[in-house]
């Protein structure tokens, strides 16, 4: 359907080396999107744009550290000038920290406000600076089911995504003149090559019995959502954020 056609339209996707960040570049890619996936893993990224290639997609890959704002600004200037311009901006990079709250050390704080806030703010300011030359453009930040809701052991994590949804609704607000939508996506638990061992027994048990659909996420259905905030479909979407956590806030148990 061509209010789902990327073709011509070029994704940078940060964290795109795995994880959901991966399944969103591929996604991005099925609809036609050149994409562009950047972190720290050289190795990882490749592997995704192999992935895309052999689908008949195209991809490449920059090394980016969004920890670094000289790494980040660089790394823009340079996709912007070899691509012509960034139509579709995803921030998926993050950590996470299990630890009690008042165990947790300032450093361990830090370290994942700077990751998971700071950088998305580091990339939002780059690429958002483009998109506003180009008076046209789509970003999508990962929020979480913790931007809302508490989770345990996990304050360091859940303020800051907290924080990327609030970001998210200012920039949606500040860029809308400029033709640029900005929105977040919350996903629920998505069983991926990075947490499936842990997904197991009791933990995963819990997870289902506060899931009404009983099931967890499958990374195509992310990426279904990264498309449609990504195309045209979402032309009057902005300063929202999409939940897909098959109920589980919903039911609010």
């Amino acid at each position: 359907m061509e209010l789902f056609n990327l073709e011509k339209k070029t994704a940078l996707v940060v964290g795109g080396g795995s994880g959901l960040g991966e399944a969103m570049a591929v996604g991005l890619a099925g609809a036609g999107a050149t994409v562009i996936v950047a972190g720290r893993n050289g190795v990882k990224l490749m592997n995704t744009v192999n992935r895309i290639k052999d689908n008949g997609g195209a991809a490449w890959s920059f090394v980016m550290d969004i920890l670094n704002t000289d790494s980040v600004d660089t790394t823009v200037e340079l996709i912007a000038r070899r691509f012509g311009r960034i139509d579709i901006l995803v921030n998926s990079a993050g950590t996470h920290l299990k630890k009690p709250t008042l165990e947790v050390t300032d450093d361990e704080w830090a370290a994942v406000i700077e990751t998971n806030l700071t950088g998305t703010f580091r990339v939002c300011r780059a690429v958002g600076k483009k998109m506003v030359r180009e008076k046209c453009g789509k970003i999508i930040n990962i929020a979480s089911l913790g931007s809302t809701v508490a989770l345990t052991d996990a304050a360091a994590y859940t303020a800051s995504k907290a924080g990327v949804v609030l970001l998210t609704k200012n920039l949606a607000v500040e860029l809308a003149p400029h033709n640029i939508q900005v929105n977040a996506i919350a996903p629920g638990v998505f069983r991926t090559s990075l947490n499936e061992k842990v997904l197991v027994g009791e933990r995963l048990e819990r997870i289902l019995n506060n899931t009404p659909m009983k099931r967890l996420g499958s990374t195509e259905e992310i990426a279904g959502t990264a498309v449609y905030l990504a195309s045209k479909a979402s032309d009057f979407v902005t300063g929202s954020v999409l939940t897909i956590d098959g109920g589980f806030l919903a039911w609010g148990i």
